[in-house]
């Protein structure tokens, strides 16, 4: 139903992601109306944005959680289901930002954040895109 994880992409990942699923359980992943768009549009006679999107008490758009995951998780396979399309967000990870500390922080969650992230510099250049990514999204004032 939806564009499962292609071969180059897993031959990419394979030495880096251990398929744990940690990125994808109880996600208060925001996504972009790119996102949304991007999402329902893989499969525009099938899926309805009800289906996987919730608003925040603050109007943002915000990935459903399913049985404790992301309604896209392959619970079987421990793999994403639209890994090709997937928001913003999951693409920032294992970088995320704290609002309460106002910084990007690499989260505990991920047992490998360092194949991701190897150094500051690519720590502080994704973080950059991230802050954009969330001023994009009106979310700064509400931090």
């Amino acid at each position: 139903m939806y564009p499962n994880r292609g071969r180059k992409a897993q031959l990419t990942m394979e030495n880096k992601c251990v398929d744990c699923g940690n990125c994808c359980r109880e996600t208060e992943m925001i996504l972009s109306e790119r996102d949304v768009d991007r999402i329902k549009n893989s499969d525009p006679k099938n899926l309805q944005i009800a289906n996987f999107v919730k608003k925040t008490e603050d109007g943002l758009y915000q990935l459903k959680n399913e049985n404790g995951y992301c309604v896209f998780f392959d619970v079987s396979t421990n793999l994403c289901k639209i890994y090709e399309i997937k928001p913003q967000g999951c693409r920032f990870y294992p970088l995320i930002y704290d609002s309460d500390k106002k910084l990007c922080v690499l989260d505990r969650d991920c047992p490998r954040p360092d194949i991701f992230y190897p150094n500051k510099t690519s720590q502080v250049k994704t973080c950059k895109k991230i802050v954009r990514f969330l001023e994009k999204q009106v979310l700064f004032t509400k931090l």
